[in-house]
């Protein structure tokens, strides 16, 4: 079999080892690069052209669907890699090859390795590929069924409607998370890394694992040490925004 390009994009360090220990027993696989997020991703389709992504659906502030909604054709072969069975079946409906459900076992992986090799040899003898871009088109309907159009806030025996252009921010707060707007705080029962699978990346965006902020209320930016970056929004908030999450931000935003 002709050498097979992967590239891994999944946002725990300990998943992205085993699928790199669980490769390295395989001849002929070969790991061309690794991303964390969702730009990360991007520009690891962009620039190491792989034939096969391994593809986690919760990224941070995005998801698996947006790196493929985001990026230019020709795509690779996808398998995702979740701990969320009812995401990876939808997922598997509508773009990937294969899904691998955490936590699998070498069995199940060599299984998915199997499926790959016969897609690929498929590809190479007909028109395989223009069928697996089709599928791959289709993701971008079901990213865009899934986003959030409002919060349905329940308080004091009634139900409040928050558009989501009202909300300025997020912050997590134990099992809950409180939606910002300019005239108050609500509290809403779910978890940031939920919501943020559901909400624009593109209007929102992650610069903490417990804050989600809205781009245009962001006010300014400066670097500090270790390359986070202070964030001031525009109702005088300051926020810290990690490295991990800096490549998020529109490119010049980002500061020295």
């Amino acid at each position: 079999m002709a050498e097979v390009r992967v590239a891994i994009v999944e946002d725990e360090p300990p998943a992205r080892a085993k699928l790199r220990r669980l490769l390295a027993a395989q001849p002929d696989w070969r790991i061309v690069g690794e991303a964390e997020d969702v730009a990360g991703g991007i520009a690891l389709l962009r620039d190491a052209a792989p034939d096969l992504l391994f593809l986690d659906i919760q990224l941070g502030a995005g998801n698996g669907f947006d790196v493929l909604v985001r990026s230019a054709p020709p795509h690779p072969l996808v398998v995702f890699t979740t701990a969320y069975h009812e995401h990876a079946l939808r997922a598997f409906d509508v773009a990937a090859l294969d899904y691998l459900l955490k936590p699998f076992d070498r069995t199940r992986f060599v299984q998915c390795l199997e499926r790959v090799a016969a897609r690929l040899a498929e590809r190479r003898r007909d028109d395989g590929a223009a069928a697996d871009e089709e599928r791959l088109r289709r993701v971008g309907d079901l990213g865009r069924a899934e986003r959030l159009a409002r919060f349905l806030v329940h308080e004091r025996g009634r139900t409040r409607i928050v558009p989501i252009a009202d909300v300025q921010r997020l912050s997590a707060s134990g099992n809950y998370v409180e939606v910002h707007t300019r005239e108050r705080c609500h509290l809403v029962r779910a978890t940031l890394s939920r919501l943020a699978q559901r909400l624009d990346p593109g209007e929102f965006l992650r610069v903490h694992r417990s804050h989600l902020v809205r781009a245009d209320f962001i006010a300014a930016t400066a670097p500090r040490a270790h390359g986070d970056l202070a964030l001031t929004l525009r109702d005088g908030t300051e926020l810290l925004l990690s490295r991990r999450y800096r490549a998020l931000l529109p490119t010049d935003w980002r500061g020295g």
